[in-house]
């Protein structure tokens, strides 16, 4: 018997720690801290929710058994017994705390992004092109300037680390153009506004 009491908080221990790694390796994913999809972070991410399922099973267990004892045998919980449960729940409901790479990138050269998105669009804004490719630049690993199609706004995108979480920049005076040219905005989605006309932008295309 005292042997089992050891070694419960040692498994509990265990899962806090992995439900915790979990949620930053999926954070640092879905940031777009991560390589896109290559074999790289298929390697990451196979692994990591096979991983997240096996720690559902013995988390789940652990409450169940905790309860049990608790309600039937009036023994007292260890202290740590739900909180596997509890850092499953946060990790399913709460937003990511980890700033996304398009963000942080963002705010670290804001001011030539300002200038490259401004210029680009007022030159679009001059000719009859529908869009047109930026030129290469160490900001970013691709940029577009664009017309949206279902809107009128002006659209300059870069690539940021990930394509489907690209740094948006948007033209427009009607405000409701922004959400046909970053949608996930009007469902409370992953993208996130970063201050007014720029967005980080979730795209359901690789």
């Amino acid at each position: 018997m005292k042997k089992n009491t050891r070694k419960a908080p040692k498994l509990l221990l265990i899962l806090v720690v992995g439900w915790v790694f979990l949620w930053i390796l999926l954070d640092l994913y879905s940031g777009g801290w991560l390589p896109g999809l290559s074999w790289l972070t298929i390697m990451i991410v196979v692994p990591a929710v096979i991983y997240g399922i096996a720690l559902i099973i013995p988390s789940i267990i652990v409450v169940i058994l905790s309860l049990f004892k608790w309600l039937a045998r009036k023994e007292q919980p260890h202290i740590i017994a739900f909180l596997p449960l509890l850092i499953m729940l946060a990790f399913y409901f709460l937003p990511t705390r980890i700033p996304s790479k398009p963000a942080v990138t963002f705010h670290l050269h804001r001011d030539e992004f300002i200038r490259v998105a401004e210029s680009s669009v007022s030159e679009l804004q001059d000719t009859d092109k529908r869009e047109f490719r930026l030129s290469e630049s160490p900001l970013y690993e691709d940029a577009w300037v664009y017309r949206e199609f279902s809107s009128k706004a002006l659209v300059a995108e870069f690539t940021v680390g990930s394509y489907s979480l690209p740094l948006v920049y948007v033209s427009t005076d009607n405000p409701g153009d922004t959400y046909s040219a970053c949608p996930k905005l009007e469902d409370d989605g992953p993208s996130e506004k970063l201050e007014p006309k720029w967005y980080v932008c979730m795209r359901d295309w690789p």
